[in-house]
C-alpha cells in the first residue's frame, strides 16, 4: 500500500547537508539503504535440540518466511517449509529430541508488529509431519510425563485456564482457571497450579495463592505503581517463588517468596535500576539476573552453575557487546547465544562449553557492518529541579560538532524505557550524519518506582521539561547545533514532539509525530486502552486531570508552533485513533502552519511491511534534511 502525501508537496529525493558527513576524498561514500535498517530481519530464532543433533531456525528468503530444521553438525536440511510474507515463527520449544513446538506470529490489522496468534504446532523431524494442537501458550513441560505439557488458554469470559495437553493426540483436559478475569496462572516447580496474579477492575495488582483443593486466597495487592512484589518464576524448592520486589527500596530487586509460611527474602538488588530479566537453564532453574543501568550487566545467582562460568568467559571475548544465552542442550554442553551491541545488530552463535569454541550460525542484518554504525553512549543529565535523568547519545564518528540533532522520544510512556544496544531508527538517522539523543524522562520504567510515579499527571509538564532540559544539555555540551534540532517520536513520543515545539517554539526547527496522541480530552472516549479491564482507571491514574487542561494538549497550542511539522498516521490505528491526527492537522492549518502529511488507510499503530516502512523513513529523512540545513546569514 502506498502512503498518501498531503498538501501536494513534492520533496526532492536527497539527503541535503547530511551527504557531506559521508563524503570521502574520492567522492560521496555509499550510504546503507533504508531497507538495511528497517526491513524485517533475515533471521528470527535459532534453537538447538536437547540432544544437540538438530538446529531449528526461522529465516527469510526473498521476503518469504521459512521454518527449517537442520542436522548438526552437518547442517543438512530435514524440514523446510514456507510461512508466507506476513508470518513468522514466534517461539520454538523442543518437546523431545525429535519434536519441536512452534507458535506463529502475524501482522494483524491495526498494529505494526507481529502478534502471537496463539496457535500451537508440533513438527516431527523424523516423519516430517506438522500437527496443529489448537490455541494456547506453553506453561510447563512436565518432564516426568513426556506425552503431556501444560498450556494456558483464555476462556470466553477472559479467565486464564490451564489445560493438560497430549502432544501426540492434541486432546486437552481443563485443570483450573485464574483467580480473576484477564489474570495469569503460574506453575510451580512440579507443575502444580498454585499461583495466580493479575489486575482487578480498579487497576489494582493482586497476587493469590492456593493449596490443592483450596480456594484462592489473597496474599498481596497494590495500586498501580505502588510498592509491590510479583511472582515471576518458580523457585529452587517446592513452595518457593522468585519475585520482582520493590517494597523496601527505590528499585525492584529479585526476591524469594515462600508460600508455605508467607515469608520473603531479598536475593539481589541494584541501587539505581530495576532488575530487568531472570534467566533459567534447560530445566527451568534460574541461574542469573540482568540489570540495565548504562549498559546491560549480568549477576549470577550461582557462580558455580556451568552456564554462569560459560557466560562469564564468553562475555570477556566480546567486551563491546552483550551476550545473551537463548537455549541449551539437555546437558548444557551446547548453547545458542545472541551477541549484539550498539554497533552489532545481532549474531546467533553456538557456544561449546567443553571446547569454549564459538561457531557462527546466522546474522540478523548481515548488510550492516560495525563501520557503518555509530557508538551509543550513556548520559546522566541534571535537570532544572536538581534531579538526574538518563539517556543515550548516538553520534557518528565523522559527524559535525556541534551538528544536527534529532531528539528521539520513546512511546509508552510509563514503564517503557530506551536501552543501550542496536536500535534501527537511531542507527538509520546516525548513518545520515545526525546526532541522536534518546531520553528516559521521568515516568519511564526501569529506574525505580518513584522515577516512574513522578511522571503521573505530568504529560506536557515535568515529563516535557525533562526532554527540553536534555535537549539544552546537548547544545551546552557541544553536541548539537542550536539552529539544527528536530524532535521525533511515535505514539506518546509523537505527543511529546508536538508539545515540545509548542512549549519551546524557538528550540526546535521541526517535529515529526507518528501514530500520535494529540488531544488528551478524548483519551477516555477513543482508543483501545479504555476498552481494557481497568483501562479508564489507568488513564485517570496516569493523567491525573491533565486531560481536562487545554494547555496539556498540543492540538490547543498550534498557534504557538513555529517549527515545520510532519504528521504520519494509519487509518486502522486503534491505540491512537485517526481523530487525533485529523484534529492536529486542522489546528496547524488554521494557525497558518500546515503540516506535511503521510497517511495510509491500511496501516495501524505504525507501519507494517517493508515497503511502507521504507517509504515512511524516506519521507522522514527528506523532511529532516530539508529542515536541518544550516540557515543562511540573516535568516
Amino acid at each position: 500500500m502506498v502512503w498518501r502525501k498531503g498538501l501536494g508537496v513534492a520533496l526532492a529525493i536527497g539527503l541535503g547537508f547530511v551527504a557531506h558527513a559521508n563524503e570521502t576524498a574520492t567522492g560521496p561514500a555509499e550510504l546503507p539503504p533504508i531497507g538495511a535498517f528497517m526491513d524485517e530481519a533475515e533471521f528470527g530464532h535459532v534453537s538447538i535440540s536437547p540432544d544437540g543433533k538438530h538446529l531449528a531456525q526461522f529465516m527469510r528468503v526473498d521476503g518469504i518466511g521459512r521454518f527449517q530444521v537442520l542436522t548438526y553438525p552437518g547442517r543438512e536440511p530435514v524440514i523446510n517449509f514456507n510461512l508466507g510474507e506476513r508470518q513468522q515463527v514466534g517461539n520454538m520449544l523442543w518437546l523431545s529430541d525429535t519434536r519441536v513446538l512452534t507458535s506463529p506470529r502475524r501482522y494483524l490489522i491495526g498494529v505494526d508488529f507481529l502478534v502471537p496468534t496463539g496457535e500451537l504446532y508440533t513438527v516431527d523431524i523424523e516423519s516430517g509431519s506438522v500437527r496443529s494442537l489448537g490455541i494456547g501458550a506453553p506453561l510447563h513441560l512436565l518432564p516426568d510425563d513426556p506425552d503431556h505439557i501444560l498450556i494456558l488458554r483464555y476462556s470466553a469470559k477472559a479467565f486464564a485456564e490451564a489445560h493438560r495437553l497430549n502432544i501426540n493426540s492434541g486432546h486437552t483436559r481443563r485443570l483450573t482457571r485464574s483467580a480473576m478475569r484477564t489474570g495469569n496462572l503460574l506453575a510451580d516447580i512440579n507443575g502444580g497450579l498454585t499461583m495466580s496474579d493479575g489486575v482487578n477492575g480498579d487497576f489494582e495488582y493482586e497476587v493469590r495463592h492456593r493449596k490443592d483443593g483450596e480456594r484462592w486466597r489473597l496474599v498481596h495487592s497494590s495500586p498501580y505503581a505502588g510498592a509491590s512484589w510479583a511472582p515471576v518464576h518458580f523457585g529452587p524448592t517446592p513452595d518457593t517463588w522468585y519475585t520482582f520486589d520493590d517494597r523496601s527500596a527505590a528499585t525492584t530487586g529479585l526476591g524469594l517468596y515462600n508460600s508455605e509460611d508467607n515469608t520473603h527474602e531479598l536475593i539481589i538488588r541494584h541501587p539505581k535500576v530495576d532488575v530487568s530479566g531472570l534467566l533459567a537453564d534447560f530445566n527451568g532453574h534460574a541461574w542469573a539476573v540482568r540489570f540495565d543501568h548504562h549498559y546491560p550487566a549480568m549477576q549470577y545467582l550461582d557462580k558455580n552453575h556451568p552456564l554462569a562460568a560459560q557466560h562469564a568467559a564468553i562475555s570477556k571475548m566480546f567486551p563491546e557487546d552483550q551476550v545473551q544465552f537463548l537455549n541449551y542442550t539437555r546437558d548444557h554442553r551446547l548453547t545458542v547465544a545472541f551477541i549484539s551491541g550498539d554497533r552489532r545488530p545481532g549474531d546467533y552463535v553456538l557456544v561449546n562449553l567443553e571446547t569454549r569454541k564459538i561457531e557462527p550460525l546466522a546474522q540478523l542484518r548481515p548488510h550492516l557492518t560495525r563501520e557503518m554504525l555509530a557508538p551509543m553512549s550513556p548520559v546522566e543529565i541534571r535537570v532544572r529541579d536538581g534531579d538526574t535523568i538518563y539517556g543515550y547519545v548516538t553520534s557518528p564518528e565523522a559527524a559535525e560538532r556541534p551538528g544536527p540533532l534529532v531528539v528521539m522520544v520513546h512511546g509508552g510512556p510509563h514503564g517503557i524505557r530506551d536501552f543501550w544496544g542496536f536500535n534501527t531508527q537511531v542507527q538509520l538517522l546516525a548513518s545520515r550524519g545526525y546526532h541522536v539523543l534518546s531520553v528516559n524522562f521521568r515516568g519511564s520504567g526501569g529506574y525505580g518506582r518513584e522515577y516512574l510515579r513522578k511522571g503521573f499527571g505530568e504529560w506536557g509538564a515535568l515529563m516535557q521539561d525533562d526532554v527540553t532540559d536534555a535537549t539544552r544539555w546537548a547544545v551546552e555540551s557541544g553536541i548539537a547545533d542550536a539552529e539544527r534540532i528536530c524532535i521525533f517520536g511515535a505514539s506518546y513520543g509523537a505527543y511529546s514532539a508536538l508539545m515540545g515545539v509548542a512549549r519551546e517554539p524557538d528550540l526546535y526547527r521541526c517535529a515529526i509525530g507518528a501514530a500520535g496522541v494529540y488531544d488528551l480530552s478524548i483519551m477516555e472516549s477513543s482508543g483501545d486502552v479504555r476498552a481494557l479491564r481497568g483501562g479508564i482507571t489507568y488513564i485517570r491514574q496516569i493523567l491525573r486531570g491533565a486531560q481536562d487542561k487545554p494547555e496539556r494538549s498540543p492540538v490547543n497550542l498550534a498557534g504557538r508552533i513555529k517549527a515545520r511539522v510532519l504528521l504520519m498516521h494509519g487509518g486502522e490505528d486503534r491505540r491512537a485513533p485517526m481523530e487525533h491526527a485529523r484534529r492536529m492537522r486542522a489546528a496547524l492549518e488554521e494557525a497558518g502552519n500546515p503540516a506535511e502529511w503521510l497517511y495510509d488507510i491500511e496501516q495501524g499503530h505504525g507501519a507494517a511491511g517493508n515497503e511502507p516502512r521504507r517509504e515512511m523513513y524516506l519521507r522522514v529523512l527528506d523532511f529532516l534534511a530539508e529542515n536541518t540545513t544550516p540557515r543562511s546569514p540573516g535568516t
